[in-house]
């Protein structure tokens, strides 16, 4: 049957079968590269001539971990999805016990007061970041498999959260408090989508706040952070320094920015300008015209990432596409939300954009896992009902 419209579809064979690349998550990922190569030279070069003496370097190891990224991504394209099952034990277990390492004196990379690193030679790189993939992969098949149980509390939910609890605990020794609320909120989402009883929740929502205060009280340093969001003028040179010095680089921007290039407070006024607070120096120098601009190109991200979720006619596919979705999404929010002080201060790179070797690695290959679930289902829009229906 000939085609009678366009169709944003690139096909290519291997072993006869053929791979569909989905052109709009495709722009929409090249655009938030673009935007982050832009802004990271932009904000970096400074910070590499004085420290490294070369005002390409954390440019150069962008591309590198760029390189990484893509190699990551294809492998996500072609590996098929549903196999991901098969290794959500093994994979667990080695991802716990590289998080572990990393708490181990003389493993472990301690910097910034956290030990959240491990190091291969020239490449560092935070366990968590595989934590997250395979925390996925445990709840879309540990959901799909128990839906028959979700009336019981103990047979359906508490075997999640006792697994959910070992990184989780781990997380929050190192201390990694971002990434702890990272994985939780995605996990709850998760058990959203899948029609976990509201009850259960609940009980969910009040262990979690419970965990929360419990972290707060055990780790003055997060207490401070909180404190100081509440109030962010008690101490502007001192706790407050950070947010501060993020609220002034944005206003400084208006309404169009001082134009790329032409920051002001990349020189050593704001703190990590180049990887935790980069929305900051897009606001400055692209102003709100910009960050709109980006906060619009996540809500399509979302959008997209939802499609492609939804289009699957397995429930395992949709809350595995929707889970890697949402750690993309909730990320950038969580860093966005950070800048323009909504949310307490926390180490969490902007999806795409900030500079982080293992995130955008991983990022990448969530793209490519999406891409494979688009590739391996029928490109056949259906409804959430019909979804549901066929999938119990």
């Amino acid at each position: 049957m000939p085609y009678t419209r366009f169709k944003m579809k690139f096909r290519f064979q291997i072993k006869k079968k053929v791979f569909k690349l989905e052109y709009g998550l495709f722009a929409l990922v090249l655009s938030l590269i673009g935007i982050g190569m832009i802004m990271l030279f932009s904000t970096s070069s400074v910070v590499g001539l004085v420290n490294y003496r070369d005002g390409y370097f954390f440019l150069k190891r962008y591309f590198m971990y760029l390189m990484i990224g893509c190699c990551a991504m294809i492998f996500g394209m072609f590996y098929p999805h549903t196999q991901y099952k098969k290794l959500t034990l093994p994979g667990l277990g080695l991802s716990f016990f590289l998080l572990f390492l990393t708490l181990v004196p003389g493993i472990g990379i301690k910097a910034g007061g956290a030990n959240r690193w491990l190091s291969l030679g020239i490449i560092q790189f935070q366990p968590v970041e595989i934590v997250k993939f395979f925390i996925i992969v445990f709840f879309a098949t540990a959901l799909e498999r128990k839906q028959a149980h979700f009336y019981s509390f103990r047979k359906s939910v508490l075997p999640l959260l006792c697994i959910l609890a070992i990184p989780i605990l781990i997380l929050l020794k190192q201390p990694n408090y971002s990434n702890t609320l990272l994985i939780l909120a995605t996990c709850f989402w998760l058990m959203v989508l899948s029609g976990i009883p509201l009850r259960h929740l609940s009980l969910i929502g009040l262990m979690g706040g419970l965990i929360m205060m419990l972290s707060l009280a055990l780790n003055p340093y997060q207490l401070d952070r909180v404190k100081t969001f509440l109030r962010p003028d008690h101490d502007p040179l001192g706790k407050g320094y950070h947010i501060n010095q993020s609220l002034i680089t944005i206003g400084s921007g208006g309404m169009y920015g001082l134009g790329i290039g032409q920051s002001k407070m990349k020189y050593f006024y704001l703190p990590l300008h180049y990887s935790d607070f980069i929305f900051s120096i897009v606001c400055e120098e692209g102003g709100l015209a910009l960050a709109l601009g980006v906060l619009g190109l996540f809500g399509l991200l979302f959008k997209k990432g939802f499609s492609i979720s939804l289009s699957n006619s397995t429930w395992y596919s949709f809350l595995l596409g929707m889970g890697l979705t949402m750690i993309l999404i909730f990320q950038g929010l969580i860093n966005i939300a950070v800048s323009i002080g909504i949310f307490p201060v926390t180490g969490m790179p902007l999806t795409f954009i900030s500079f982080g070797g293992t995130s955008l690695v991983m990022a990448l290959f969530f793209v490519g896992v999406l891409f494979n679930i688009y590739s391996e289902n029928g490109n056949r829009p259906v409804s959430i009902t019909e979804n549901v229906h066929a999938a119990r």
